[in-house]
């Protein structure tokens, strides 16, 4: 009894079925629908024309998965997608004082977790010791990795004068789970005195950084 096979769909034949040309024209249609992978070497690529558009290749020599775009080959983009962001607040924080700062808009076509590398310039008063926080921010909330950000205590060095005496970059890094749809990530900062007893002031100068998907959800 004839039959199909469970992927493409093919017939099956036994001994009582009738030798027709329609079966196998049928079953050469579903095999070129689906061409699968070419296998071959960057030196032994196939010449192919307008109709082959989208089809696939893998490289042996350079491990390389290529599609053709009907006149010219490209990679397969499998890296997962990143954006960068960059701000220069050039701001003065006195104490107990917050800021944020969007750095970056984009837009994200499948679920997974957003990771956010920052670093971020301050400059610090030497006067009085200072307590500063850094958090990321993913839609404008704090993003949490771990302890979820960064905390530098600046000790006291000068007791007159004024000025910028000692600038830091300061490494924050944060990840939350994100949806697919529009996004934005940032920073967070904020000012503690060490002492109790006097003011203080520090500066965010620049805050620049990446957003990467990773742990990706395919829907």
């Amino acid at each position: 009894m004839s039959g199909t096979t469970p992927r493409l769909g093919l017939k099956t034949f036994d001994q009582s079925d009738p030798f027709l040309r329609g079966d196998f024209n049928d079953n050469y249609a579903r095999l070129d629908a689906y061409p699968g992978h070419f296998v071959c070497t960057s030196q032994s690529r196939p010449a192919w024309g307008p109709a082959q558009s989208g089809m696939r290749i893998y490289e042996t020599d350079t491990r390389r998965e290529l599609e053709w775009r009907g006149t010219q080959w490209r990679e397969v983009l499998t890296a997962p997608p990143v954006f960068s962001g960059y701000a220069r607040p050039n701001i003065t924080l006195g104490l107990d004082s917050h800021v944020y700062y969007k750095l970056g808009t984009f837009s994200l076509n499948r679920p997974g977790s957003l990771l956010v590398n920052l670093a971020v310039e301050v400059a610090v008063q030497s006067l009085y010791t200072m307590n500063i926080y850094f958090r990321t921010q993913i839609d404008g909330a704090d993003a949490l990795l771990g302890d979820g950000g960064s905390y530098i205590r600046v000790e006291q060095v000068h007791t007159s004068g004024s000025g910028w005496q000692r600038t830091y970059m300061v490494p924050v890094m944060g990840m939350r789970s994100v949806s697919a749809g529009s996004h934005n990530f940032g920073i967070h900062m904020w000012t503690q005195l060490g002492s109790t007893t006097k003011t203080g002031s520090t500066r965010l100068v620049t805050a620049r950084g990446t957003a990467q998907l990773v742990n990706s959800t395919d829907t």
